[in-house]
């Protein structure tokens, strides 16, 4: 069998930047084991498996290296773009998804939307093994994602994060709270707030740029700057740029811009 497979740099037009994900078409439903060896295989920080259900709606599942996850954004955002491109006649299109839909609309310069729903957080106790992770001396407030767990630690504005040097093996090693992924971010001069994200835990030591850390980013930066809303920028090797909009107090608007990279088939 012989499955149409893209790669897609997401939140960006530039090649070597942005997040690369796997996106695979489907005619008929795949078992989740086969489905989670693609993943594998492909080994990319995640890989969206799509099929098309009716006009404009498609049904999507997420799968990182080594487990299924219950959201992505980057993977959204390439099988957007892909779905757009193979089907200019669309304007709109609505994934469906375990939790829900998430409504899709592309306008005339290529900027994609996504609506996402908005994450609440609560704030928890400073583990003392955050600031080994990192080599950090100072955490300013530690928060964590109500629904997609997603620990995030928040940095002084001085702090220039491409310097942080992560300790993965250390990361590994440990089991608790940090165990869905660990954000860093901080205020940002050029933009509202950047930030990086890490997770090995499932198999992604660094993720380039995250679309569901920042369901809670937008909710926490803008209540701290009181806007609706910000321009982020994820500070990785791989950059990328999103535009948050709050909708309705809980939902998130992401839009971003992304590239084909790659355009081919695999057997299995």
């Amino acid at each position: 069998m012989k499955l149409e497979t893209y790669i897609v740099n997401a939140f960006t037009e530039e090649i070597a930047c942005g997040n690369p994900a796997g996106v695979i078409l489907l005619q008929d439903d795949l078992s989740q084991d086969l489905m989670q060896k693609i993943a594998f295989d492909i080994n990319k920080s995640e890989t969206a498996f799509v099929r098309q259900t009716s006009h404009g709606e498609f049904s999507i599942r997420w799968f990182a290296p080594l487990t299924e996850v219950p959201l992505c954004g980057h993977a959204t955002l390439g099988a957007s773009k892909v779905i757009f491109h193979n089907h200019p006649d669309l304007s709109e299109i609505k994934f469906v998804y375990k939790e829900g839909t998430i409504a899709v609309n592309q306008d005339e310069g290529g900027n994609i939307a996504m609506l996402f729903p908005l994450d609440d957080y609560k704030t928890i106790d400073i583990d003392p093994e955050f600031y080994e992770f990192f080599n950090l001396q100072e955490i300013k407030a530690c928060i964590q994602g109500v629904n997609i767990r997603k620990v995030i630690l928040v940095l002084d504005e001085e702090v220039d994060l491409q310097n942080i040097k992560p300790n993965y093996q250390r990361m590994k090693e440990s089991t608790g709270k940090s165990d869905h992924g660990i954000g860093i971010t901080k205020l940002s001069k050029r933009y509202d707030f950047e930030s990086r994200y890490f997770n090995p835990w499932y198999g992604v030591d660094e993720d380039p740029v995250t679309g569901s850390v920042h369901t809670v980013l937008a909710n926490y930066w803008g209540r701290q700057l009181n806007k609706k809303t910000m321009t982020a920028h994820q500070n990785s090797q791989r950059p990328g740029e999103l535009i948050l909009s709050i909708k309705d107090d809980d939902k998130v608007e992401m839009k971003g811009k992304a590239r084909i990279f790659m355009k081919g088939h695999i057997e299995v």
